[in-house]
């Protein structure tokens, strides 16, 4: 069997509070093969951009492993981090917050490449070529080189931010709900070009967002996240035809359908005030909230491999 790409084992990233140790991530662990994505979902909160940052060492992981091709990234050094970033990016949320307003779009992109060492820097006229190239990749005209990120729009500012991350070739993209500030027929648009870069240049995306029928459409594999915890991990497509985890289906079910058929099913609705993740009792985080929970489920939580690579915490939620 082939090595994955990315890997996390039993991953944690706690905070210090006044009131004690906020547990953002809890013991998380997945795979992401080459040439794949692993969507990320769940509601805000739940610590799915506090793990991106934390597998890119953006975070400094409380215990666990992140390995890449094998290796553990939480043990390298300054140095070699710094290496290993060229292949190891990030896209923000926020297009017009991650990038330097007073730098030109041309500026923005080349940035990275003043971070190469010297025996691999590039002439102003390869800067140039490779900026040029990378921008005709992305769907930004030649002539948008020397606007400011004022001057565009979001869906032309988060092609800058992708571009950006492209310029040093990586072979990994964490994705932080890239497309949840701009309009549908934007989302799209940047959805098409993710996956047509993924054919073109292999990457493996970690795809963050709160949006399912997004994760649907881009990702292999899913992972549902709940306060730090994750609570189901499936293909897409076992996910989507098979929920096991009643969070999980009281997130399909707060999909808008227009298929009638659909409208008088059983759903599963979401009541209770949401538990603190500072200093969490053990066991499952949604069990004050699930009209399933049980004396173990309050006790412990664990994911339990229910179908040929399909993990649950719980089994309930089956419809």
């Amino acid at each position: 069997m082939s090595t994955p790409l990315i890997e996390a084992v039993d991953l944690c990233k706690y905070f210090k509070t006044p009131k004690g140790m906020l547990h953002a991530v809890e013991n998380v662990s997945f795979k992401i093969e080459e040439g794949k994505t692993l969507g990320v979902v769940g509601e805000s909160g739940c610590g799915k951009s506090t793990l991106g940052r934390t597998v890119l060492r953006l975070h400094k992981a409380t215990s666990g492993k992140v390995l890449y091709k094998g290796e553990d990234v939480l043990s390298f050094s300054k140095s070699e981090m710094h290496k290993l970033h060229r292949n190891m990016q990030m896209i923000f949320q926020d297009p017009y917050s991650s990038l330097d307003p007073r730098m030109s779009v041309r500026a923005l992109i080349s940035e990275p490449l003043s971070g190469l060492p010297k025996s691999e820097r590039m002439s102003p006229a390869q800067e140039k070529e490779s900026v040029d190239h990378i921008m005709e990749m992305c769907g930004l005209p030649a002539h948008y080189a020397n606007l400011y990120p004022h001057e565009l729009d979001g869906g032309m500012r988060q092609r800058v931010g992708l571009a950006r991350s492209m310029i040093l070739d990586p072979r990994f993209i964490v994705c932080d709900e890239p497309v949840s500030a701009l309009d549908v027929s934007i989302q799209a648009q940047i959805l098409n070009l993710l996956m047509d870069l993924q054919d073109e240049h292999k990457l493996s995306y970690m795809f963050i967002t709160h949006d399912l029928a997004v994760v649907k459409h881009i990702s292999d594999d899913i992972m549902v996240m709940y306060m730090g915890q994750v609570v189901e991990y499936a293909s897409s497509a076992t996910l989507f035809a098979n929920p096991m985890h009643p969070y999980t289906v009281a997130l399909l079910n707060s999909i808008p359908t227009i298929d009638l058929s659909k409208r008088n099913r059983e759903r599963i609705t979401i009541h209770g005030e949401i538990s603190s993740p500072v200093n969490p009792k053990p066991g499952c985080r949604f069990a004050p909230r699930c009209p399933y929970a049980s004396e173990e489920c309050r006790n412990e939580h664990k994911l339990v491999e229910v179908e040929s690579g399909h993990y649950a915490a719980c089994t309930k939620g089956v419809r």
